[in-house]
């Protein structure tokens, strides 16, 4: 019986190509790298220039000191790219571009409107954690150049990761892939996923009230892949492979963001605005910090 090829095995390049190259996908590849250079980058640094003057929130939580500072982790959380750029490189070398150019321009399209779904809190508020002021290693100068960290609630990191690994389990379902495939694909996704999550903790890019508010917009955004119950399942796979943090610190990090997340479902239900509770949860945050 013919072995079956890991996830990390199939290249990601042949999604550059067809995501650049194929008219079907373009236009979409397009509107998305559009969305990233204005809701993410042009964004924070028109405010870091003063350019514009939306206020900035700090959103740190005394829970995400009981995560350490690992700088070991950095790679994996500039790893999120490669992420989802792999998983639909399977699908074009499985699949081939005819059948794959449907998956992919759906893709494109789902990661614009998470970053423009974001983007209404973010006009909204800024946010931001007090990350350490680490720079020897290459990577961290790198990221505290090019990422002013004011995008902190919701996090990207976490929404994009969520929406990939839902995005694939329903393509491979939509495709008969065998169970052997789905079953080694997608433990594979999800547990690149966990770990990322775990990572923007680690490396001090978010805080927990980020990630809460993050698997909220999936789960509000995406109704059809992420569920309430992918959220809460999500949150218990945290951590729980991790010996650098006590049980307790655990049970006490997850319990607080899936209480936050569940806050956030419960304000929502009769919102016209999936963002509303973020915002006023910024609100009170904020108040809350004036009045220190």
């Amino acid at each position: 019986m013919k072995k079956l090829k890991s996830l990390e095995k199939f290249s990601p390049l042949p999604t550059w190509f067809v995501s650049l190259g194929h008219p079907k996908v373009v236009l979409r590849s397009v509107s998305y790298l559009r969305a990233v250079a204005q809701d993410f980058f042009v964004l924070q640094f028109l405010r870091k220039f003063k350019f514009t003057r939306t206020p900035i929130v700090h959103v740190d939580n005394p829970l995400d000191a009981k995560v350490p500072f690992n700088t070991r982790k950095i790679a994996d959380y500039l790893g999120f790219v490669q992420y989802w750029i792999r998983p639909l490189g399977l699908l074009i070398q499985t699949l081939g571009v005819k059948k794959s150019v449907p998956h992919l321009s759906d893709f494109y399209r789902r990661m614009t409107k998470a970053y423009k779904s974001a983007a209404q809190v973010y006009r909204f508020r800024l946010s931001t954690t007090d990350r350490p002021h680490y720079k020897r290693r290459i990577y961290f100068a790198g990221v505290h150049l090019l990422d002013p960290h004011y995008l902190c609630v919701p996090s990207l990191h976490i929404t994009i990761v969520c929406l990939a690994y839902t995005f694939m389990r329903k393509a491979f379902d939509s495709e008969g892939f065998s169970k052997e495939q789905k079953d080694l694909w997608n433990a594979s996704l999800y547990a690149g996923a966990v770990n990322i999550a775990e990572t923007v903790l680690y490396v001090k890019q978010h805080s927990v009230n980020c990630v809460s508010a993050a698997l909220y917009m999936v789960a509000k955004i995406f109704p059809d892949l992420f569920t309430k119950e992918d959220a809460l399942g999500f949150l218990d796979s945290m951590f729980k492979n991790s010996s650098d943090i006590a049980q307790e610190d655990k049970k006490e990090v997850v319990g607080y963001m899936k209480s936050l997340f569940l806050q956030f479902i419960e304000e929502g239900k009769d919102c016209s605005d999936w963002s509303l509770p973020v915002k006023n949860w910024l609100i009170k945050t904020e108040k809350s910090a004036d009045n220190r």
